[in-house]
């Protein structure tokens, strides 16, 4: 037979509303049955031990007016064998909590306006099939949680009803584990909050017990819910499974109604982009109506993850409007065949630098690969093509001047900005040929690095070791390397003009060699 304790009824008998007020450390005693309140004196006869007593304060004092609470609390907790607890309908006095407290005996203050008899019959179902109670109330809690879904509760409501009902802290993570809210005190909430769950299980962090539920499909879940305490039941954990299914029904709504945000801001931008001038004031009132503040300036920012689906480029775009949400961002944004596009507004270019750092190190958590380019800022809309094609060129050529460690921005590329303009002018090709052509078909056939070789000489300055160095190679082999150069290239490194040339040459390598890509 199960053991029914005080706690066990709090939770799976008494109405929705009871308090603990006083007493909290007897929550364990077991309760055998229950003990209510005669007409007649005394107010309760042939305890046996283990009963929860259940009376109406009013009752008490209409039966004697000596009988207060307190008086009751000190009479109970003095029998040959205590009872379980008190379950209380009225007012409780200081007094009464004190004398409570100094039992350790759990004093329970019923919501006003209960029905003790109906009290009475949910913990007799308890105790006498605590199965059927126990399938009842989780029924019940999983009626309340949808219900508050339904009613616009949202997250932060179902969390709510989850730590009221089980008395535990519980805590909501997005599917890569990061906590996006929690309900809770003490040492489980720093728990949950240290917590980064990746399956369903119990695990234990800071002496706290913590079971994690995944949200829908447990092979690809869309989110956890956790719950912590120092010790947890089958109640904690059956609470759990069911928060998990009300709050896959809260997320499908959340991404029903981001799925049609990110189109309207997706048609937003693309208005922007394709439009012709006769009709920015519609598109301008139509972003006012939408939350964007389009009097500042607008920076493009493009998303890149490799060889992405159409799945993990709309979880991206998910968690980009979630973390710019978070960061107080309304920005539009715009999911494309390979990437995301959004336009930031920002009002310097330090706040744009720390915000697409920030919206990195967010997206590296779920997506590890994740490449981040920026143009430079847009003041008007008219220019946000501009700052659109200058985020393409930073993600094509910047990945391979810095690669994929930083946020690329279109500003950093200093004089490839210049000949990215340059690229497809006749003058460009015919400057390369004149100066780097011969050694880029040597490479080609022979195999060798001469190319490589002549950046390295130019990123060290000239200096010698430093470039042996970076190619792991000997000073001499370094030498007879810069002697062919010169010969196959017919350029001479120690003339100024010269030296500049094939430096400005190797850069201009870089940028036609996007063009064959």
């Amino acid at each position: 037979m199960v053991t029914i304790t005080v706690r066990d009824v709090v939770r799976l008998a008494l109405p929705e509303g009871t308090n603990i007020v006083a007493g909290a450390a007897g929550l364990g005693r077991q309760v055998s049955w229950i003990a209510t309140l005669r007409a007649t004196l005394p107010a309760f006869a042939e305890l046996r031990g283990g009963e929860l007593a259940l009376l109406s304060v009013e009752a008490a004092l209409a039966l004697d007016p000596r009988l207060t609470l307190a008086v009751l609390v000190r009479r109970l907790a003095q029998a040959p064998v205590p009872i379980a607890g008190v379950a209380v309908l009225g007012t409780i006095t200081p007094e009464d909590q004190q004398a409570a407290e100094d039992a350790r005996l759990p004093l329970l203050q019923l919501p006003e306006g209960v029905d003790l008899r109906e009290v009475e019959r949910e913990i007799t179902r308890l105790i006498t099939d605590y199965e059927a109670q126990f399938e009842r109330r989780a029924a019940r809690l999983y009626d309340l949680l949808t219900q508050c879904s339904l009613q616009g509760g949202g997250i932060s409501g179902l969390l709510d009803i989850l730590h009221e009902r089980t008395g535990q802290s519980v805590a909501f993570y997005a599917s890569n584990g990061v906590l996006r809210a929690q309900r809770g005190r003490g040492q489980s909430r720093l728990a949950l909050q240290a917590l980064r769950p990746n399956g369903r299980g119990e695990t234990t962090l800071l002496n706290q017990q913590i079971w994690v539920e995944p949200i829908g499909n447990s092979g690809l879940p869309i989110g956890y819910v956790a719950i912590a305490g120092t010790l947890l039941d089958p109640w904690d954990r059956t609470a759990a499974q069911r928060g998990a299914l009300a709050l896959a029904l809260e997320l499908a709504k959340e991404q029903a109604v981001q799925a049609a945000e990110e189109r309207l801001r997706g048609d937003f931008i693309a208005g922007i982009l394709a439009g012709a001038p006769g009709d920015l004031a519609a598109v301008i009132q139509r972003g006012q109506e939408l939350g964007y503040t389009l009097h500042l300036p607008h920076t493009a920012m493009l998303v890149h993850i490799d060889d992405a689906s159409t799945a993990t480029l709309a979880r991206a775009a998910t968690n980009i409007q979630n973390e710019l949400k978070r960061l107080g961002v309304n920005a539009p944004i715009s999911r494309r065949e390979s990437n995301v596009l959004c336009m930031l507004p920002t009002t310097s270019v330090t706040r744009l630098r720390e915000l697409t750092e920030q919206l990195r190190e967010r997206l590296r958590l779920d997506h590890p690969n994740v490449v981040i380019a920026i143009g430079t800022p847009a003041t008007h809309l008219t220019e946000w093509r501009r700052s659109v094609e200058e985020a393409e060129q930073s993600l094509s050529l910047g990945r391979q001047i810095f690669g994929n460690d930083r946020v690329l921005a279109f500003g950093d590329l200093g004089v490839y900005r210049l000949l990215i303009r340059l690229r497809e002018t006749p003058e460009l090709w015919s400057f390369y040929r004149e100066t780097l052509s011969s050694l880029a078909e040597y490479d080609k056939r022979q195999h060798a690095d001469l190319i490589k070789t002549l950046e390295a000489y130019f990123n060290h300055l000239g200096n010698l070791r430093a470039t042996s160095e970076a190619l792991h190679v000997h000073r001499n082999t370094l030498l007879y390397r810069l002697e062919r150069i010169k010969e196959i290239s017919g350029m001479d490194l120690d003339n100024a003009e010269e030296h500049f040339a094939l430096w400005l040459a190797v850069r201009a390598h870089r940028i036609l060699a996007t063009l064959e890509e």
